[in-house]
């Protein structure tokens, strides 16, 4: 299901840039100051998620471009990279050894994410997703009045 079939969703930002390894420095800082200070609670971990994925995209789709769409869910903001030149291949977690220095992100997209990402194909290519749900309401436990 894309984000756009969902109900109940509202798209923070949507932004292009060119798949090219120097400019996902700049998508992290639009993506942060479109969180910051609504979901500052949670804006670190998708920042950190949404520049792996775009990493990702501009490593290994071949693509000319590639977008980033952050949406907010009931429960979580949801975000989705999609490029136009992977679309016949499906991203994977990798078994990257203790020597290996790259393979790792899928992996760290899926922990942090607690298994709430994936990928599907439109008409434009592929689009990988992942979910980072909003934290736990904390309780304050009030003292005892003497």
């Amino acid at each position: 299901m894309t984000s756009r079939e969902m109900t109940g969703l509202r798209i923070l930002g949507e932004m292009h840039m060119p798949a090219v390894a120097s400019e996902v420095g700049g998508m992290r800082r639009r993506s942060y100051d479109t969180l910051v200070p609504a979901y500052e609670a949670i804006a670190d971990d998708v920042v950190l998620l949404a520049c792996e994925l775009a990493t990702n995209a501009v490593r290994h789709s071949g693509s000319t471009t590639v977008t980033i769409t952050l949406v907010v869910l009931a429960d979580a903001i949801r975000v989705e990279v999609a490029d136009d030149g992977s679309s016949g291949r499906v991203p994977r977690i990798a078994d990257a050894g203790p020597d290996a220095t790259g393979g790792r992100g899928l992996r760290m997209v899926d922990i942090l994410t607690g298994g709430r990402w994936g990928t599907y194909t439109s008409d434009a290519g592929r689009v990988v997703w992942c979910e980072t749900a909003f934290p736990e309401p904390r309780t304050v436990r009030e003292e005892p009045t003497a």
